[in-house]
Order: structure tokens, then sequence, then C-alpha cells
């Protein structure tokens, strides 16, 4: 990981709608119970739901840092959308950068009107891995399925991002942070995402 003093830049991506903002609080939040110091900034596109947004998280030992990471100076993405990943890592990636990258593409408006073309998967796999030194494509849209409500896509996202081991919190911690935050109702199934993520990650590593 990086030096503590100079923090850990963060970055998870996708379209609104598709729950990342929630998930940048709930890690922060677990950040700040572990007794870091962590920022978050959301970036949106021109629509909230379909439009482009990232959320920046950034901890680490010493003074709160700026909400929004510096270009070129990302460390870990965590992207629910490919084509949203390519963007992000062109802007802020570095030879250092290491992804966790959703496989479901979701088409912009202009794409499913005709106007636009969504590029080919292959091509955009490839991209994002030359501008990555580690990437884990996963299919947590359709883990999310599988529990049969894909809004916790978000979860199953973040359990793999700690069953990669590439932060240094626990998952029980997160857990916790789930119970904490989220009304009782929704809890079950979102650590229970949380959990696929982490299970398909750590086999995968």
């Amino acid at each position: 990981m990086n030096n503590e003093r100079k923090g850990i830049n963060l970055i998870i991506t996708g379209v609104g709608g598709q729950g990342n903002v929630m998930a940048a609080t709930l890690l922060a939040s677990a950040i700040l119970e572990a007794g870091w110091e962590v920022t978050v900034g959301d970036v949106y596109g021109l629509t909230q739901r379909g439009g482009s947004v990232a959320s920046h998280v950034r901890w680490n030992k010493g003074d709160p840092l700026p909400p929004l990471i510096p270009q070129r100076s990302l460390d870990i993405l965590i992207a629910f959308e490919p084509l949203e990943a390519l963007r992000i890592l062109i802007q802020f990636g570095r030879e250092t950068t290491r992804a966790i990258v959703n496989d479901r593409p979701i088409l912009p408006i202009g794409v499913q009107a005709g106007r636009l073309h969504y590029p080919d998967l292959e091509e955009l796999y490839a991209a994002i891995k030359n501008l990555t030194t580690e990437t884990m494509f996963t299919s947590a849209t359709n883990l999310a399925a599988e529990l049969g409500n894909v809004q916790v896509l978000n979860m199953v996202m973040l359990g793999a991002l700690y069953g990669c081991g590439w932060i240094p919190f626990s998952a029980n911690a997160f857990e916790n942070t789930i119970q904490s935050l989220l009304p009782s109702k929704f809890c079950d199934l979102n650590i229970k995402a949380f959990r696929k993520g982490v299970d398909v990650s750590t086999s995968a590593h």
C-alpha cells in the first residue's frame, strides 16, 4: 500500500442509479471508524440517473486531504461500468493503479438512440488492462441478480474490494457499518451481497 502520510486515493465510478455514492459513504464510514482521516467528493455528469458519477474517497493518517483526487494520482478504481472505468483511468490513472471492474455495460442514451457507438467489449477490456498494473473483472451484476436484487451490485463490488486485500480494513468492520447506517430491513441482503463479492474476489486471488 501507499505510504500512510501520502494517503490512498480511490474512486468508485458508475452511472446514476447504480449506488456508487452510497457505496462511497459506507466505505468512508468504515475507514473513519478504523481511525483514519477520510474525505469524500462526488462528481456528477449532466443527469443524475444514467449520467456519469464518480465518488472520490481519500484517506491517510495525517491531515485530511482535499476531496478531489489530482489527475494521474489514482491508486484504486472500483468501476460499476466498464466504459466509465476507461474514462476515469484516462484522467486519473497511473502506472500503479489497480482496478476492479464490473463487466456489464450500460448503454448511454446516445447509443440506445443509434447516434453513438459503444466500444467493442474486448477492445474496451484490453484498454483498461493497459492502463492499470492489475485489473480484476467481475460479473457483479449477475451476482447481485442471483440474490434477487441488482441494486446490491454496489455491495458486491465493495466485497470484491475487501476480498482483494488492497485496503487495510476488516470485512467485519464494514459489515458493522452496513448494520449501523442502513435500515434494518435491508441489512441482511446487503451483507449477503458483500460476502458474495468477498468470496468471488478471494477465489480469484
